[in-house]
């Protein structure tokens, strides 16, 4: 039996007009992104290995079925998206990026089950983490190689904490800023942390910051300009580690989170409140700068955080772990990483005891 396992992955399936059980073509919106992205069919239909005719067949079987058209074509100035088209586009991005850690952690359950049923000679390990794109991007890689596997199910950092220490996992991802803003959300883990039984690899260090529209319309540079400039804040779901450090910016600026405009709308992502900025539902989120180059908005760095693994002692020793930090240390990873903005490889695998950390 081979060692590899398959990526299992799910999907939100989107259907419109009067054949409700006939979804959207996946192909419709790979289309659509390329188009607004070259402003050229031609182009576009070769970004995505589709044939001209059948790619213009695509939109103008969409079109009617939704009602309106979904692209224009002018003379002299090629293809673009109608304003549906980009709302389409990007209520699809929003709603996806709102789901992501939903759907990856699910998938890591049907993966579970099924490994069950082929009684895999290894079993995944448990990782209960704070949601990253590069862990799931991780988790794809040991999947696509011999060796330990991940069973990732993403909630929050003070959550896998929490469950770590019940042993409902077998490594807990979580994530502690620079600064003082590192010993807030420490004091937050500490009930849960065993400095003595517990040791951490070191995952990747990522950038948060303000994303705003681009161009920065509203000139916002910092917390304070969020009252000044009456911008709209979309703001990421109680319990959030990230909306833990923002409260705590909001008050080390002097700022009443009363006086925000928006600070009660939440997302559950970091590409979920990027998308909001993106399409004009909000003009500002705290989120990583990967988020922003994505949806090619504009970012304001405010601090760095690291993303460790943690474990209890003889979890970190045992083989598989091991293996996995050592995936860590290899040049494909640092590769992957370097794909990512606002992301730092330096010193990922590194096995460190938790002392260290929370001394640092």
């Amino acid at each position: 039996m081979s060692e590899i396992r398959p990526s299992l992955s799910l999907d939100l399936v989107w259907t419109a007009g009067n054949e409700p059980r006939k979804p959207i073509d996946s192909d419709l919106f790979r289309l659509l992104a390329a188009i607004k992205q070259s402003g050229k069919l031609t182009v576009a239909t070769a970004a995505v290995g589709l044939p001209y005719r059948q790619a213009w067949g695509l939109i103008a079987t969409w079109s009617e079925r939704i009602g309106q058209p979904l692209v224009t074509k002018e003379q002299g100035r090629g293809t673009r998206l109608t304003a549906l088209g980009e709302r389409l586009l990007w209520v699809r991005e929003r709603i996806n990026a709102r789901f992501a850690p939903n759907l990856q952690s699910a998938a890591s359950e049907v993966e579970q089950q099924i490994g069950a049923v082929l009684n895999e000679p290894h079993p995944a390990i448990c990782a209960y983490a704070s949601h990253d794109s590069l862990l799931a991007e991780l988790r794809d890689l040991l999947r696509s190689r011999p060796g330990p596997k991940l069973d990732v199910r993403f909630v929050g950092s003070i959550q896998g904490v929490m469950a770590l220490s019940k042993s409902q996992c077998e490594i807990a991802g979580f994530l502690i800023p620079e600064g003082g803003l590192g010993e807030v959300m420490l004091s937050k883990y500490e009930p849960w942390l065993k400095p003595h039984a517990q040791r951490v690899v070191r995952f990747v260090r990522r950038t948060q910051g303000l994303i705003v529209a681009a161009g920065n319309p509203l000139g916002i540079r910092n917390l304070d300009d969020l009252v000044t400039t009456k911008a709209r804040l979309i703001n990421r779901q109680r319990g959030s580690g990230t909306r833990m450090l923002l409260d705590r910016l909001l008050t080390d600026a002097g700022v009443d989170k009363g006086e925000v405009s928006g600070y009660y709308t939440e997302e559950f992502t970091h590409l979920a409140v990027a998308a909001a900025v993106a399409g004009g539902v909000a003009d500002v989120c705290l989120g990583i700068e990967a988020a922003a180059r994505r949806l090619e908005l504009d970012f304001i760095p405010l601090f760095r955080e690291d993303y460790y693994l943690l474990a209890k002692r003889e979890t970190i020793e045992r083989e598989d772990i091991q293996d996995i930090a050592a995936v860590l240390r290899t040049e494909n990873f640092r590769t992957i990483v370097a794909t990512f903005p606002g992301y730092d490889a330096a010193g990922a695998g590194s096995v460190l005891p938790l002392e260290d950390v929370m001394g640092r």
